[in-house]
């Protein structure tokens, strides 16, 4: 099977071996197999959102570094245009709008979570703010043992090292930006 994202194993290889590492290096930082690397470096196997932050959070790279490096300084970004990352059965939809900018230190993200759908992130030890903002429905945020309840056009913004997690428990689906800033 070829990947869905062909980019994520060229600028996968590109950033280990701009770090100097192995495959065997690379999957003892990461906690990802050296198989499972070597595959997504050739397009053999499309990486989930969980191995991805895996990865960047190993290789201390940011998360977008490994889907796209086309860094302009004017960009205008077509949600149609845009390759969708799918993760819980396509009940989640990902859609990175703005990848990571060097001079920003910050990802955009644009997230679909389906009625029912729930997705449990990926801790980010290299992520230092995460900023939901909801733009429709209601998404519930759970940080630690703490949990939110998001409407359209509320925010919420906390440490990105923190265990948290993603819910729809709304009728509908509910759609809200997601923004990472690095350390």
């Amino acid at each position: 099977m070829m990947s869905q994202l062909p980019k994520v194993g060229q600028n996968l290889r590109r950033l280990r071996n701009g770090l100097g590492l192995s495959l065997d290096e690379a999957s003892k930082l990461t906690g990802v197999s050296k198989a499972m690397l070597g595959q997504i470096e050739r397009g053999e196997s499309s990486p989930t959102i969980s191995t991805l932050w895996k990865i960047s959070s190993g290789l201390k790279v940011n998360f977008t570094s490994l889907l796209d490096d086309n860094q302009n300084e004017l960009v205008l970004v077509k949600k149609e245009e845009v390759e969708i990352i799918e993760e819980e059965n396509g009940r989640m939809r990902l859609y990175p709008i703005f990848p990571f900018d060097s001079k920003s230190g910050v990802d955009v993200f644009l997230i679909e979570l389906d009625e029912g759908c729930k997705h449990i992130s990926a801790t980010h030890k290299n992520v230092l703010e995460e900023m939901i903002l909801v733009i429709e429905g209601t998404l519930t945020v759970q940080i630690e043992k703490e949990v939110y309840e998001l409407k359209a056009g509320h925010s919420l913004k906390f440490d990105g090292t923190l265990n948290h997690m993603y819910r729809n428990d709304s009728k509908g689906k509910a759609v809200f930006h997601n923004i990472e800033i690095y350390k």
